[in-house]
């Protein structure tokens, strides 16, 4: 009757929230603040973050728009970043 009685630890967490895009920059220091430095003070976790940004334009981006973007998604060094059409 080895471990009964006895929950398994929880070992990962997961959150996922929508920013403010009029308010990114304070929203996510509040997530970094409450959420983000109480998981990293553990020693020993892996804490991963992952940013996603979707836009939707309907007329579409401009070509200065689409290079400047682009340009700029390499200074973070961005995963991925593409325009599409729909």
């Amino acid at each position: 009757m080895c471990g009964l009685g006895r929950d398994r630890p929880k070992t990962r967490y997961f959150g996922a929230r929508t920013l403010d895009a009029q308010r990114c920059a304070p929203d996510f220091s509040k997530v970094d603040t409450e959420v983000l430095q109480h998981l990293a003070a553990k020693a020993g976790v892996e804490l991963h973050i992952r940013i996603e940004i979707g836009v939707h334009a309907r007329e579409g981006f401009d070509d200065s728009r689409i290079r400047t973007v682009s340009e700029n998604a390499t200074t973070p060094k961005f995963n991925q970043s593409s325009f599409e059409t729909d």
